[in-house]
């Protein structure tokens, strides 16, 4: 099933409200440390609704969700705080964004310009 809608808040200083964005390419990759747990690495596409802030656009947004060691599909939680990876993961993002290998729907060329130098 696709991911729904985000909402993205205003920062304070702006006020009240916030910014819907739709999910239109994910990528994914699984790290498993026996120690730590796991963590699902995600790659989205998201095309950002326009508002009285911003005009229609697309933002590329690196996330991801995390579980003890010997958690099930049911204990995931969204990780809060700065996402980080290993590079080796960060190349396999990039590697499924580029070539349709994509969890879900398409990066629409978004890496074109790196690829073509």
């Amino acid at each position: 099933m696709p991911p729904k809608n985000i909402h993205y808040p205003y920062p304070k200083a702006v006020g009240k409200g916030y910014t819907v964005g739709k999910i239109i390419g994910r990528a994914m990759e699984i790290e498993r440390f026996p120690k730590f747990g796991d963590y699902m690495r995600i790659l989205d596409l998201i095309e950002l609704q326009p508002d009285n802030h911003q005009k229609r656009h697309k933002e590329l947004r690196f996330c991801q969700f995390y579980r003890k060691a010997g958690g099930t599909n049911n204990d995931w939680i969204f990780g809060q705080g700065a996402g980080h990876m290993s590079v080796k993961t960060f190349y396999k993002l990039i590697h499924k964004a580029t070539t349709n290998k994509q969890h879900y729907g398409t990066f629409e060329g978004a890496f074109g310009k790196l690829i073509d130098k």
